[in-house]
């Protein structure tokens, strides 16, 4: 497909679906009701202190709920997961919080059934063009046994898989 050189907005989502990403729902509590965002904006930044970063589109309802919030949980989805991901890319009603197992515990909500679980606070907002990056500093984690992340890349879902050598 030949883009024109002159209209980079197009090169640049183009070149962003070249990116194969670990799909995550991020979760929070705000006045009592739960709030999740399918996410694959999400990135590590610090081992020392223990950090990621979100990025949340400003005119989101999710941004609404989490731009207040000190709390958040990244919630990184195993392959089998995709349904969680559909459920969370839109509007969620509350069974499909209470069927992707939804629990609080000590001000977080999160999901049970994922492959790793991070508990953050917020330590920065930072907004740039159409979205905030939420800098999260992790205060716990769980992780699953076995590590098999729900992938998405060009618009589909996948799997990791090694390369054999």
């Amino acid at each position: 497909m030949a883009v024109p050189t002159d209209d980079v907005p197009t090169r640049f989502r183009l070149a962003m679906r070249r990116f194969a990403t670990t799909v995550s729902v991020i979760s929070t509590i705000k006045n009592g009701g739960r709030h999740a965002m399918t996410a694959t904006a999400v990135t590590s930044l610090s081992m020392t202190p223990p950090a990621l970063l979100v990025c949340v589109y400003r005119l989101s309802r999710f941004h609404a709920a989490l731009q207040d919030n000190d709390l958040f949980c990244v919630n990184v989805l195993h392959e089998s997961q995709t349904d969680a991901s559909q459920a969370f890319a839109g509007p969620a009603s509350t069974d499909e919080f209470d069927r992707h197992g939804w629990i609080e515990r000590d001000g977080f909500g999160h999901f049970t059934d994922a492959q790793a679980t991070l508990f953050c606070r917020i330590v920065s907002r930072v907004a740039f063009g159409t979205h905030t990056v939420f800098i999260g500093e992790a205060l716990d984690a769980d992780v699953r046994d076995s590590v098999a992340p729900l992938i998405f890349q060009s618009g589909a879902y996948g799997r990791y898989e090694p390369l054999r050598r």
